[in-house]
């Protein structure tokens, strides 16, 4: 395998949008239906939240649940472990970034 032939392949185009950051770490706190993210995540448009969520499910980094019994049904979207892992990696980034500005 050469290096770029990974599943993760894909993930550097989802990470290169500034929204996906936001929302990994809105959802590292906690699981969030659509207009709760919208909401929490100032300037987020829905067409790009909608866009940036598909993304990450397709890159197993978000799962959506779709509640059937509620009423509408509900859908919650959450962190997969990959998911968690780049939470924790963020989290990082961010943590050394603090302590060097």
């Amino acid at each position: 395998m050469r290096i770029g032939e990974t599943e993760w392949n894909g993930i550097w185009e989802v990470l290169g949008c500034k929204w996906t950051f936001h929302i990994i770490r809105l959802l590292a706190q906690e699981d969030a239906q659509f207009n709760h993210i919208k909401h929490a995540i100032e300037g987020l448009p829905a067409s790009t939240l909608s866009t940036r969520l598909k993304a990450l499910q397709r890159e197993g980094v978000v799962t959506r649940d779709v509640d059937e019994t509620a009423s509408p049904p509900t859908v919650t979207y959450s962190l997969t472990e990959k998911g968690i892992e780049l939470a924790e990696i963020i989290a990082q980034i961010e943590e050394l970034e603090s302590r060097y500005s």
